[in-house]
């Protein structure tokens, strides 16, 4: 296999040729990264939150413009601009901590006001935790939990390098309905509900919209020109630069689509469970096949009990497969976060999840 994969064999001739050019940016951030006093502004504000509850403070607002150029020898010349924000807000205090994060691409979904007003609430809400004894709860994990379920789905289950390893759940099941019909997940880098959008790959090529999970069914995996060639399937677009092709391909633009019930209808419905704000230190390696991780809960944890969230609890760790925790899921909140960092993106709900594992 190692052999194989190595074998540097070119197939950048099938790439999009001729001379495409792509502006994409959001004209939203792109007059933000110009208001430098105005950015100043808001992290100000999410700074003196903090200190009028007595907590300590951390806020960022980044506006940022991309630009990725791709020619070769056969002649392909694509050059694309875009431009993307993220905010982050966090506060500490005593015992307790709260954090959000979300990435914008216009005035809809700039909600800093919002995520800093949750993000300190939650901090003042955790102080006085009490420990979780181990064992399988229902629980509901917020878009920030979903998104980092979603980032190890995308590296362990939903592209085809894990497909030619035989540790893709998704390839390995395509064509079976193993999850619930009102799941569905896929890629696609120029949907609205995306917070970057790109056209093309780094090989340059266009990309296709990927289904991985469509009504509960398990479709497809994201290819790059190599492993389209290696398992015979066409190529979807998803190749990453060459100093991180030992993780390609990769899918940049996961989106889950939202549920009908609001995330307050969620805690209503729940007679006894945990809300988890976050999952930190998350490691998958232990099966990868079935994404069974291992992590901690962060920046918010919180029992349900008769329909209200009544104390907060410790950081717990967990031992969880992410895909047995998909297939357990029970409801989908209808709204939706934009929780990406850096260049990838992942477009969330909150999911409410039974017999989730604690340890």
């Amino acid at each position: 296999q190692n052999a194989e994969l190595s074998s540097g064999e070119s197939t950048l001739e099938l790439a999009e040729t001729g001379e495409q050019q792509f502006d994409m940016k959001s004209r939203f951030v792109e007059d933000l990264i110009e208001a430098h006093d105005e950015r100043a502004r808001i992290v100000a504000n999410m700074i003196e939150r903090g200190e009028k509850a007595q907590a300590d403070a951390f806020g960022v607002l980044n506006a940022t413009r991309e630009k990725v150029i791709i020619r070769n020898s056969a002649g392909t010349h694509l050059q694309w601009e875009g431009s993307v924000g993220l905010v982050k807000a966090m506060y500490m205090k005593g015992q307790g901590s709260g954090y959000q994060i979300g990435q914008f691409n216009n005035p809809g979904n700039f909600i800093w006001e919002q995520l800093a007003e949750k993000a300190l609430q939650k901090c003042l809400d955790s102080q006085h935790p009490e420990p979780l004894e181990p064992g399988k709860y229902t629980v509901i994990l917020e878009p920030l939990a979903v998104g980092t379920l979603l980032g190890e789905m995308a590296s362990f289950s939903f592209n085809a390098r894990a497909a030619y390893q035989g540790h893709s759940y998704i390839w390995q099941h395509r064509g079976e309905q193993l999850f619930p019909k009102f799941m569905t997940i896929y890629d696609w880098g120029l949907d609205d509900l995306t917070a970057l959008r790109m056209p093309m790959d780094f090989e340059g090529y266009l990309k296709k919209p990927v289904q991985f999970i469509e009504g509960g069914e398990a479709k497809d995996v994201v290819f790059d020109s190599r492993f389209a060639k290696i398992l015979n399937h066409p190529n979807t677009g998803h190749a990453l630069p060459p100093e991180a092709m030992s993780y390609s391909p990769i899918s940049l633009n996961v989106i889950m689509l939202p549920g009908q019930k609001p995330m307050d209808q969620l805690i209503a419905e729940t007679e006894h469970g945990i809300i988890v704000t976050m999952l930190n230190y998350v490691r998958s390696y232990l099966d990868p096949l079935t994404v069974l991780a291992t992590g901690i809960t962060r920046n918010g944890t919180f029992l349900i009990e008769n329909g209200k969230v009544t104390k907060a609890l410790n950081n717990t760790r967990f031992l969880q497969s992410f895909v047995e925790a998909l297939q357990n899921t029970t409801d989908i909140s209808s709204e939706l976060m934009m929780v990406g960092e850096e260049f990838g993106s992942f477009t969330a709900p909150a999911l409410k999840i039974e017999k989730f594992n604690f340890m």
